[in-house]
């Protein structure tokens, strides 16, 4: 019987792999984030409630369903939970080796692992789980398979990737799919577009039969009717561009080979170019949006810095032992300085979670409900086992502003929940200033903190002094003549 060898290049992807868990796991306390919604929608999930009918959730419904399975076979486990965005990282840079050690080398691949795992955007965005990190875990496999001309299996985690998130629904399955109709045949394509399919029209058709048609407002008309975001997306995009500039900068090195170009470099960079052009094109363009380009990125940056040890051995005459030094000294530094500023990175620390969750817990009944701010309310539910009023786990300003929830009935449902004892606590976020204070998420309405300042009081107030201003976390008794 003939012996499995074990390939020793893997070890450089695990050693990468071990280092940046190392360094998640270290990063892993509690934030201000969208995070906490997914997860208390997991736990919601998990106790049998579905999406889009019990609750409103804006995306499709992977996500959610993997962190049900974690409620449903470890209960709340905040770590668990977070590291499920940084295994899906390490998946990823597991394919991107795969496929670059398959078409270049392992030398190659390494540079491309490492110069993905510790891009500033990647240890950044996979901190603060979105589902974007999941979904491209399974763009990339897609991608991978791709390549190695599988097409049926490309398309089912193309498929995957889609009903987690939407964005990778429209950009990569319809590039992969005229790369396999243009380059290929026709039968690769529709190869390609059954597996997709067998997912994507599978569970999307089980939840528009579930949900009938709140599953299209939320997960489309939604996004469609949301107002056009005021940020300066280019500020944003070149603000990203400084943060990974060793990974850009690699990029643009590939395309100084004078060698025929690579097939997987070309589609790489043609992948990661689409991902980039259609940031500007969204209503609402977050920054890791653009993550989906990172992993595309990062395969024609391996193939750039083989262009820099190139150019040193052969135009500055550098002995290949120099060389190597110099290339991986570059790499190592680059790195290093990425992963010190994603470990001063504290806009979205939340260290007084455990204590506005234990004030919570002290001075309210267990079957009494809690409201508020979208990205701290649901972790404060996990925390203090106090459930959301309404099952409003998603309660961001947006979903009034675009007119799919009407704000007005909710003050009014609220108001009868007060009524009957039920609504005990609203908690709002904000930051003061010396020149005054800037609210956040559903505090920036202003009918919603008029019916605040008039049917609650404020109870308790959590400030924390944060780089000359207070981040403060404010909780409002509506119940203090009913207690």
């Amino acid at each position: 019987m003939e012996k499995i060898k074990f390939d020793k290049s893997w070890l450089l992807f695990l050693a990468a792999a071990a280092v940046f868990l190392a360094i998640k796991l270290s990063a892993a306390d509690y934030a201000v984030s969208d995070e906490n919604t997914y997860y208390k929608m997991g736990q919601l999930v998990g106790e049998g409630r579905l999406p889009y009918r019990d609750f409103f959730f804006a995306h499709p419904p992977l996500q959610v369903y993997l962190y049900a399975a974690v409620f449903r076979l470890f209960g709340f486990s905040f770590l668990l939970l977070k590291m499920i965005s940084a295994a899906a990282v390490v998946a990823a840079a597991a394919f991107i080796f795969a496929a670059v050690k398959d078409r270049l080398n392992a030398k190659i691949a390494a540079a491309a692992t490492v110069l993905f795992l510790f891009s500033y955007g990647t240890l950044l965005f996979s901190n603060f789980p979105t589902g974007t990190e999941i979904a491209t875990a399974f763009s990339v496999a897609g991608f991978y398979f791709f390549m190695r001309k599988k097409f049926a299996t490309s398309g089912i985690l193309l498929g995957f990737a889609a009903v987690t998130a939407l964005l990778s629904a429209i950009i990569l399955p319809l590039l992969l799919f005229f790369a396999a109709f243009i380059l290929r045949d026709k039968k690769s394509a529709a190869r390609l577009l059954i597996g997709f399919s067998a997912v994507f029209v599978a569970i999307t058709g089980l939840f528009l039969l579930i949900a009938k048609g709140e599953y299209l407002k939320q997960v489309l008309i939604y996004h469609l009717n949301k107002p056009a975001a005021s940020t300066d997306k280019a500020a944003v995009f070149f603000r990203i561009l400084k943060t990974n500039a060793l990974l850009f900068i690699a990029a643009a090195a590939a395309f100084a080979s004078k060698n025929k170009a690579k097939a997987l470099v070309v589609l790489s960079a043609a992948v990661a170019a689409a991902y980039i052009a259609a940031f500007p094109l969204l209503k609402t363009a977050f920054n890791y949006y653009l993550l989906y380009a990172f992993p595309f990125l990062a395969v024609v940056a391996g193939y750039g810095i083989l262009q820099l040890w190139e150019f040193l051995t052969e135009k500055a005459k550098l002995r290949g032992e120099a060389a190597f030094i110099a290339v991986a000294l570059l790499i190592l530094l680059g790195s290093f300085a990425t992963v010190r500023g994603f470990a001063s990175y504290d806009s979205q620390d939340f260290p007084q979670a455990e204590e506005v969750a234990a004030y919570v817990r002290e001075n309210s009944l267990s079957q009494q409900t809690i409201f508020g701010d979208d990205s701290t309310v649901p972790l404060l539910s996990l925390l203090s086992g106090r459930e959301i009023a309404l099952n409003y786990v998603d309660n961001n300003a947006l979903r009034y502003s675009s007119g799919i929830t009407d704000l007005g009935q909710t003050l009014q449902l609220l108001q009868g929940g007060i009524n009957k004892g039920e609504v005990k606590f609203i908690i709002l976020r904000r930051i003061k200033a010396a020149k005054g204070a800037f609210d956040f998420g559903i505090a920036t309405q202003q009918q919603f903190t008029g019916f605040v300042n008039e049917s609650c009081r404020l109870a308790k107030e959590f400030p924390l002094e944060w780089r000359g201003l207070i981040k403060t976390y404010e909780v409002y008794d509506c119940l203090k003549t009913r207690d």
